[in-house]
């Protein structure tokens, strides 16, 4: 378009009016008429009429010829690069790229907190983003696919470099989206569990305190010191109902809570780093460090949900619903059955034959973490635990 556009201004209405139809590009603009010299506007527009007309019956010819789905992937190739869900997406990563640098200078826990905040805002915008992908990854094979005559050939191929272009755009950004994120989800890992592993040692003593207390409680409720000194008795079995219930709470309090979604969100930037072609070669020798991480935070997890059972069962003062603890109760090796069943649900718009990520890729990873996971020592239940 820019070149015709010169060619209106500068050329003479007789060289502009031998301007073949098919030379002319798709939907000229009707203002250009108004930009072109006045003593050409006339001409312009019997241009633009010619070439709509031409571009027209090509059109009907391809619909009638290859069908609506050929006619569709080649109406993509013109628009591609200029799509919201990308430029929203680019947007996005490069305040995410500022974000990091300015993180890699001061470390601290303010700056790793927008980290966080910018990149769950582009989690979710990947689910548009790789099902854009993968639409113009399909258009493009599809038109490699068509049997075309030399006056087609052309079209067809332009159409199909514009579209890889575009491919290959977006698998850049994602590629360095998946770069970034990984890193600052190990970093994260590795915080967390330096915190439980701190809080762990502070918050052995306050259980060797309620045992105690358990103790004294269940040794002043013996029948013989009930009928002995019963108002005692029961002055001090309050007392230590309510020490036990302090300590609970300020035990519950040096907890470092790991949730669901937590988990998720770092396993899915393993998961995308490791599967994604442009990522996996570089990220995958420093891999195993995040699994690791990632194994034993999820060990502590479900730790959690049965020592928050456990405690239930040990002290019925404790006013929290058994059947929420229990219910939340996950083995490390169904928590990550339950991931890739949904992986799998949600990801079928950018998992296919054609595309970068196979669903063979996605089943071979899978595999590969539930065999590591399985090997891990921290894996490995202690008998009666």
């Amino acid at each position: 378009m820019a070149v015709f556009r010169k060619m209106v201004a500068q050329l003479p209405a007789e060289e502009l009016s031998r301007l073949p139809p098919e030379k002319l590009p798709e939907n000229i603009p009707l203002d250009l008429v108004d930009e072109a010299p006045y003593y050409s506007r006339r001409t312009v527009e019997g241009l633009i009429l010619s070439a709509n007309a031409y571009h027209l019956e090509r059109r009907l010819h391809i619909q009638e010829q290859y069908g609506p789905e050929v006619m569709s992937a080649l109406d993509k190739s013109q628009v591609v690069g200029n799509t919201a869900n990308v430029k929203i997406f680019w947007q996005k990563l490069e305040d995410l790229r500022r974000m990091y640098e300015q993180w890699r200078k001061d470390p601290g826990p303010q700056n790793l907190d927008r980290l966080g905040n910018q990149i769950r805002t582009l989690n979710a915008l990947l689910l548009d983003v790789r099902a854009e992908n993968a639409d113009t990854t399909r258009s493009a094979q599809l038109l490699r696919e068509q049997v075309c005559g030399p006056e087609l050939e052309a079209m067809f191929q332009q159409a199909i470099e514009r579209l890889h272009e575009h491919s290959e755009r977006i698998e850049n950004l994602l590629a360095r989206y998946f770069r970034i994120r990984i890193t600052v989800a190990q970093h994260e890992m590795q915080v967390r569990l330096k915190q439980i592993n701190t809080l762990d040692r502070q918050a052995e003593n306050l259980r060797e305190q309620m045992e105690d207390l358990r103790t004294q409680l269940e040794d002043s409720q013996t029948l013989w010191r009930r009928a002995v000194k019963r108002l005692h008795a029961d002055q001090q079995a309050e007392h230590l109902q309510s020490r036990i219930m302090a300590l609970a709470g300020e035990l519950r309090s040096r907890e470092v809570s790991i949730s669901e979604t937590q988990l998720t969100q770092w396993l899915d930037a393993l998961v995308d780093a490791a599967l994604h072609p442009l990522t996996r070669p570089s990220v995958s020798s420093h891999m195993g460090d995040g699994r690791m991480a990632l194994y034993s935070l999820l060990s502590r997890y479900c730790q959690q949900q049965e020592n928050s059972a456990r405690q239930i069962a040990r002290n019925p003062f404790l006013q929290v619903d058994p059947a929420q603890a229990i219910r939340f109760v996950l083995l490390s090796e169904q928590f990550i059955l339950d991931y890739f069943r949904k992986k799998r649900n949600e990801t079928t718009a950018w998992i296919s034959d054609v595309a970068q990520v196979k669903s063979e890729d996605l089943d071979g990873l899978e595999r590969e973490i539930l065999s590591e996971l399985k090997r891990s020592s921290r894996f490995k239940r202690k008998p009666g635990g």
